[in-house]
């Protein structure tokens, strides 16, 4: 019953950290094509900013020619959560 409570709740984590690693992956891409101004998502983008772990705030922040900018560190972040997704589901399945 235990192992069933715990296998659900990784399987949570795991959908919870996919959906927040999702949103970032298409921020990145409204951020390298240059419409973050026109979308009115700047301050979404400053709120996420602060979230973002200092050791990679700032990392990887290249200029597109589109106008905009590749976010690095918002990319490592959403890979992170990627990998965090597939560990728990890992660990989810093997609960059961």
């Amino acid at each position: 019953m235990i192992r069933r409570l715990f296998s659900a709740l990784f399987r949570m984590v795991a959908y919870l950290a996919r959906i927040v690693a999702i949103l970032l992956s298409g921020l990145v891409v409204i951020l390298c094509l240059g419409t973050a101004t026109n979308l009115g998502v700047v301050g979404v983008i400053m709120t996420l900013n602060g979230m973002v772990p200092s050791a990679i705030s700032g990392m990887l922040v290249i200029p597109t020619p589109l106008g905009g900018a590749f976010r690095g560190d918002f990319a490592l972040l959403a890979i992170a959560l990627f990998v965090v997704d597939w560990a728990c589901l890992r660990i989810a399945s093997a609960l059961r």
